[in-house]
């Protein structure tokens, strides 16, 4: 299972592998696994909204998409509409109070990878266009520490921003919102992926050379520490939070395994 998507409402988590429309559950206690009704997209991202698990974007047949589809008693339904820009692989983040679902890069038609971000607004069911990031970051992953959002890619490239300036969710948005990148220190490997780990930014897994590793780094007043190791390594892993201090850890190019830690 290598990088698509992943993510938790807290009880579950959910995992979408690149190319594929399966989406499948996880309960770590009891620990049992179970394949939910296929996405009618590829390459989607996955988010809880309400409550509710929900598909951005990605591929159906051969053409990109700009639908979100949720999943409700066991079917995918149009619940929310379409975001401006079709994409395929974006990097998806809801805010800590659920208020705001972001949409982050991914692969455009015509374009390439895109460094266009798109913010929807849950109470008001509309879409706005946030600063694009400074540069496009192939097969981005993103997290939000607190009120950082933390976007990186799969070169040793990654971008940080304040999300303190957003509205809360019964004000109107009147006008285009301005975030303010700045680079992430040099990233000590390639093809990892961003997490939040007891509230802290974490990198899990890359590659170094053609190696996998099975790193975690944290970033540490300015620079990248590593703060323990996988029993295995593995690169463009999916990452799910199930609570603060617990990482669901999955696949990779590599290995097919799940790591709690």
């Amino acid at each position: 299972m290598e990088r698509g998507s992943a993510t938790t409402d807290g009880r579950f988590a959910y995992f979408t592998s690149r190319y594929s429309n399966s989406v499948y559950q996880y309960e770590s206690s009891p620990e049992k696994w179970e394949e939910l009704p296929s996405c009618p997209c590829s390459n989607s991202g996955l988010v809880i909204i309400d409550r509710e698990l929900t598909s951005v974007g990605g591929e159906v047949g051969f053409r990109f998409t700009n639908k979100l589809y949720t999943l409700r008693q066991r079917k995918w339904v149009e619940k929310y509409p379409p975001m401006n820009t079709a994409r395929s692989s974006p990097a998806v983040v809801t805010t800590s109070d659920g208020e705001y679902l972001i949409v982050i890069g991914g692969f455009v038609v015509d374009v390439g990878w895109t460094a266009t971000i798109e913010l929807f607004q849950v109470r008001s069911r509309r879409w706005y266009q946030l600063t694009d990031l400074p540069q496009p970051l192939p097969h981005p992953s993103a997290t939000i520490c607190g009120d950082p959002l933390n976007v990186v890619g799969r070169d040793a490239n990654g971008y940080s921003c304040s999300l303190a300036a957003l509205p809360s969710s019964d004000q109107p948005i009147t006008s285009p919102l301005t975030l303010s990148w700045k680079p992430l220190p040099p990233l000590p490997v390639k093809f990892s992926t961003a997490a939040t780990l007891c509230g802290q930014l974490v990198l899990i897994g890359g590659r170094r050379g053609g190696t996998p590793v099975n790193s975690i780094h944290q970033l540490v007043d300015g620079q990248w520490v590593d703060i323990g190791s996988m029993t295995s390594g593995r690169n463009m892993c999916l990452v799910a939070s199930t609570s603060p201090d617990k990482i669901i850890i999955v696949g990779g190019d590599i290995v097919e395994e799940c790591v709690v830690v």
